[in-house]
């Protein structure tokens, strides 16, 4: 059975978004395939993003935070988790106002949103499986063959197309390094990077610079090809 998670103001008069709330989730539609986890803001409209963040990435879902909402409540939240779930914030003056977007965010969840660039998939999973193989340079077991990062164990062959051009871009920033082996190129993550990278990967955010060049391809894949990276920050 899936999660979806609801933040609401305070209020229990009819007519409030505590009312509809309770409406939507004594709706039997929903029963056998989803259950609520619903949550009040405070009398600032706030709650702790932190400890509703850790909640839900333990069973991930979609979220609903209706308005109002303290701004520095939803850009936390977003910071932690908008890249792995779909978070939609909205004003409703119905309980079917709510029920609608209850049913987009399911949807969205179910369809995989969000979705990211296919060269920001393909880098973050390049990277962790360099680390799970302790690719991190040294001596030559320590760099793995450019044709073989493309062969599964976290890269799986789909991605064989885009692993040359992540590759560079990862290395015009100094994250990776190659040396040259029987006139082949064999790649490390660089030792002198291992606090950004685990930073990277626990995140699961590039900076700015790294990025923009991966998000040039158009093709995007759904986030869910991230959850390996769950092993990096199991919370």
């Amino acid at each position: 059975m899936g999660i979806i998670y609801i933040a609401h103001p305070l209020g229990e008069y009819d007519g409030s978004s505590t009312s509809f709330v309770q409406v939507c989730a004594n709706n039997p539609k929903w029963n056998a395939e989803w259950k609520f986890s619903i949550h009040q803001y405070d009398k600032n409209f706030a709650l702790i993003a932190k400890d509703f963040c850790s909640l839900v990435l333990q069973s991930p879902g979609p979220i609903v935070m209706i308005r109002p909402v303290q701004a520095k409540t939803l850009e936390e939240v977003r910071i932690r988790v908008a890249t792995r779930l779909p978070i939609m914030a909205v004003e409703i003056a119905s309980a079917a106002d709510l029920e609608e977007f209850i049913d987009v965010a399911i949807a969205q969840f179910s369809n995989g949103e969000p979705l990211i660039a296919l060269d920001i998939v393909v880098a973050f999973l390049l990277v962790r499986k360099l680390d799970q193989e302790h690719m991190w340079s040294g001596n030559s077991k320590g760099y793995m063959w450019a044709s073989d990062i493309p062969k599964g164990r976290g890269v799986d062959i789909k991605y064989e197309s885009r692993v040359p051009n992540v590759l560079n871009i990862l290395l015009s920033h100094n994250l990776i390094f190659f040396k040259i082996s029987n006139s082949k190129k064999k790649y490390a993550l660089n030792p002198e990077k291992r606090v950004e990278i685990y930073e990277i990967l626990k995140s699961r955010i590039f900076p700015p610079e790294i990025e923009g060049p991966l998000s040039r391809y158009p093709d995007q894949v759904s986030v869910r090809a991230l959850d390996v990276l769950d092993i990096y920050n199991p919370t």
